[in-house]
């Protein structure tokens, strides 16, 4: 269960068929993996550990692979891993499992596998193509769609179109910055299985992955190429956006300017600083002249 794609947590069980092998939880408490609390999870080819009853509204510890293995329930005596005991069970297997729970084995390869994709996350100044922040690939991605905010329609837009213009769009990681305007953009989503992946990008320019919250104020983690918005607008039919201005956003443009000539612009900068110096010191002396 160490590896990356293994999930541990705890969950409370909303409903259990022995019959059929199934189990609806809803998770309360991740002990390692890919799991969202409060979410409501269906697996099948689920099974207890060990000979007990399985109650409705009770909850238990649930290990998770991939659909191929069996989702195993255990009962236990704690939330807490570092004291719990697992109840109804015998072998070496088991107690092994239950030692690494115990030393906190798990929320070890927990952090590292948030590490490793931490490690993925670009820092201010480098480039990501726009199809790499979807986290989706052209195989495994079925639909792609792109919401224009403010527009309650969704448009399904041609997915090997999107990729191979993605593929190519580079994005520049920025400084966070806030959006002036939140209902001026569009969000693209990707369909992978059973996730859903999101990309917004707003005034034209900006842009956040799905990671980024939308309960906090809109921002904007990675900046467009005004060509390339263009690109991605161009997949849309023609009445899905007939306002659409011309792009010429200075703040992007200015941006992969001041990134790509980050040492031309301190110069001209120093020299700014010293030309306002020179004419701040004359005028004062103009004014002392007159005063006299």
């Amino acid at each position: 269960m160490h590896e990356d794609g293994a999930q541990i947590f705890f969950a409370e069980i909303l409903s259990y068929s022995k019959e059929n092998s199934t189990v609806t939880v809803c998770p309360v408490k991740k002990v390692k993996g890919d799991v969202k609390i409060g979410t409501q999870k269906h697996y099948d080819r689920a099974s207890t550990v060990g000979e007990f009853l399985i109650k409705q509204g009770n909850v238990y510890l649930f290990t998770y692979f991939d659909e191929n293995n069996p989702t195993e329930i255990f009962e236990v005596t704690s939330y807490d891993t570092s004291t719990l005991k697992i109840k109804n069970i015998a072998g070496d297997m088991w107690e092994r499992f239950e030692k690494y729970l115990n030393d906190g084995e798990y929320e070890k390869a927990e952090q590292d596998r948030i590490n490793k994709i931490n490690a993925k996350f670009t820092e201010v100044g480098d480039e990501i193509t726009l199809s790499s922040l979807t986290e989706t690939n052209d195989e495994e991605c079925y639909k792609v769609e792109i919401n224009i905010l403010g527009n309650s329609k969704v448009y399904e837009i041609d997915k090997n179109k999107f990729y191979k213009i993605s593929d190519a769009i580079r994005l520049v990681d920025i400084d966070n910055v806030l959006v002036t305007n939140p209902e001026n953009g569009l969000v693209v989503r990707c369909y992978e299985g059973k996730d859903l992946h999101e990309i917004t990008l707003w005034d034209n320019c900006k842009v956040a992955g799905s990671r980024v919250s939308m309960h906090s104020a809109p921002i904007g983690d990675y900046i467009i190429k005004a060509e390339d918005f263009d690109k991605l607008i161009s997949l849309l039919p023609e009445d899905a956006y007939p306002k659409l201005p011309p792009i010429k956003n200075l703040y992007a443009n200015f941006m992969y300017w001041f990134i790509y000539n980050s040492k031309t612009a301190y110069n001209i900068s120093i020299l700014a600083l010293i030309g306002c110096i020179v004419v701040a010191v004359r005028l004062l002396n103009k004014y002392k002249r007159k005063s006299k």
